[in-house]
């Protein structure tokens, strides 16, 4: 007979060591990020009296004393330590697991599911896709290996190959032409993709978007939060690849700016090497505007309460030819950082503190039962 104390015990050691090892490494990884950030007109001392003056005693009442860097890194842009900032460690491993429920996670955000979940919204043109081994086609009829190829070699551009569940940042993507692909090549790309994935036709993008990239389509990044029975748009940013890439990928060498209310973009853009620029390195001019964002929103408000289980999600868009919103894909784990470098204050805004105070005082989801499942 299980001893219930003693597996509970167990249970909360193992859940604290994944959240220090998770912790740590995240830490190592905006380190190396951090290091590249030119702040030599922002002194050290500086910053220490800010994070001394600021930002312990703002997070002394919930017991905590981040580390300085991270402050230093959110308020690069403007040489501001706002003492509202979210440091990442604390943020994904244990505020955000207590606001999404990761129970909820792999069956809700798998996208071969995503057509039915969104139906009224655009997505890209699906061609086939694999279900937990299962082959299916557009319409999800059962279909064998060999009619998937033959469906991929029907179509003339290229395809978007994507592993469908645990990925993100460009991860699990491949890009192939089955008109330059035997069958046995597509064979081969289907079989060693895993047992979740779909295919999908590229999407022709706004030519205002295809300015800035004509390769990749350009990704508009929205973060909404489900609170008090309203939907807020706590922040979007756009964010290009590098020239000549087919999908934005992590650290690709491409940027993310700020879009600001009126669809106009930041003029000081933020690359994922840790590098700024003005005047959005010469591909946009203060004239630019972002098309259909308020479409992009209006979506956005409707479609997150139908998964209400989490709270906090990252929804990336992009715009079609006819000026329409095209989802690609949404996040739980959703991007914190990025949005707060460039944005330079806390990323849930007027919200910032009431999350933070509900999560270490008043527990309001915690009958949810979501501390935790996210990193088990």
């Amino acid at each position: 007979m299980i001893n219930e104390s003693l597996y509970s015990s167990a249970l909360g050691f193992a859940r604290k060591t994944r959240r220090l090892y998770l912790s740590k490494a995240l830490e190592r990884e905006e380190l190396e990020v951090f290091n590249k950030i030119d702040l030599d007109d922002w002194s050290l001392k500086e910053r220490e009296e800010a994070y001394k003056q600021n930002v312990l005693p703002y997070w002394k009442r919930f017991g905590r004393a981040p580390k300085q860097f991270w402050f230093e890194y959110y308020g690069s842009r403007d040489h501001m330590m706002d003492p509202g900032f979210i440091p990442a460690d604390l943020f994904y491993t244990e505020i955000l697991p207590y606001m999404n429920d990761g129970l909820q996670r792999k069956g809700l955000i798998n996208k071969g599911y995503l057509e039915y979940l969104f139906c009224d919204v655009k997505q890209p043109q699906t061609v086939a896709l694999k279900i937990d081994g299962t082959y299916c086609d557009e319409k999800r009829r059962l279909i064998r290996e060999d009619d998937a190829i033959a469906l991929c070699r029907e179509r003339k551009g290229e395809l978007f190959l994507k592993v469908s569940i645990d990925t993100s940042c460009g991860k699990g993507i491949t890009v192939f032409t089955p008109s330059d692909s035997s069958e046995e090549d597509i064979r081969k790309l289907l079989r060693g993709a895993g047992a979740n994935f779909i295919i999908q036709e590229r999407i022709k993008q706004h030519p205002n978007l295809a300015k800035l990239n004509p390769t990749s389509a350009v990704t508009i990044r929205v973060l909404s939060l489900l609170m008090d029975n309203k939907v807020y748009i706590e922040s979007a940013g756009l964010r290009v690849s590098a020239p000549g890439t087919s999908f934005v990928t992590s650290k690709d060498g491409g940027f993310y700016t700020l879009i600001l209310e009126d669809g106009r973009m930041n003029q000081k853009v933020y690359s994922d090497l840790g590098k700024w620029y003005d005047n959005g390195k010469g591909i946009f001019d203060d004239g630019y505007r972002v098309p259909s964002i308020d479409r992009v929103y209006d979506v956005v408000r409707r479609i997150h309460p139908r998964v209400g289980h989490f709270r906090c999600i990252g929804w990336d868009f992009s715009i079609d030819e006819n000026g329409d919103p095209v989802m690609f894909e949404y996040n739980v784990f959703p991007g914190l950082i990025i949005p707060q470098i460039t944005s330079c204050r806390p990323v849930f805004n007027e919200r910032t503190e009431w999350i933070l105070e509900d999560y270490f005082s008043r527990r309001s989801w915690a009958e949810n039962h979501r501390q935790d499942a996210l990193i088990q």
